[in-house]
């Protein structure tokens, strides 16, 4: 009898350890969802003129619950690009472009807690479609300049959007992997 309410009490624990994470998951699949949905709204409504878009910027998108920031330098020629995405205050993805490497460098949910990163090479420019960003945020930073915005984003939403610096220098020290991090390639 005691070994049946033991498995009982195991279940019970296992179960509610795997359904919060269950259920985040599922809520930032869905925001993921949201956000690109509404930027291909926005992007198919009012496209920027041509060439109207910086190649160099960094900002801070909040929406809803989630906090996304973004370095970009030397968009159309060169691109070093870095995205953290933070949920709750915790880093749930963190991702590293280098062009001089052709190495994409990312690190999941444990990235405060621990140093390990995930690197995938080779891989260009066009493979994460950095170009989709000319008609988003980089648009948005030619447009608004620095400072903070509600910018319109496709049936009645709005994002808000504080951007940091647009074509100015930023710190390539943003674009690496932090000191000590193991990096593990990817296995195909």
């Amino acid at each position: 009898m005691n070994t049946f309410w033991s498995r009982i009490r195991l279940i019970v624990i296992g179960v509610s350890l795997v359904i919060p994470m269950a259920l985040l998951t599922t809520v930032l699949v869905a925001a993921e969802n949201q956000v690109t949905a509404a930027a291909v709204d926005a992007s198919q409504q009012t496209p920027p003129p041509a060439g109207e878009y910086a190649q160099t910027f960094a900002m801070t998108i909040f929406e809803q619950d989630r906090t996304i920031r973004l370095w970009l330098v030397d968009l159309d020629t060169a691109p070093y690009f870095r995205q953290t995405v933070e949920t709750g205050g915790s880093t749930v993805s963190d991702q590293i472009y280098r062009f001089d490497e052709r190495t994409l460098y990312t690190a999941g949910s444990t990235a405060a807690e621990s140093s390990t990163w995930t690197s995938i090479a080779p891989v260009e420019p066009q493979d994460l479609a950095l170009s989709d960003l000319t008609t988003g945020p980089a648009a948005w930073a030619a447009e608004f300049g620095p400072g903070e915005q509600e910018i319109p984003v496709g049936q009645g939403t709005t994002v808000r959007v504080v951007i940091d610096s647009v074509d100015e220098p930023i710190d390539p020290t943003v674009f690496q992997v932090p000191p000590g991090a193991t990096v593990t390639p990817a296995q195909p």
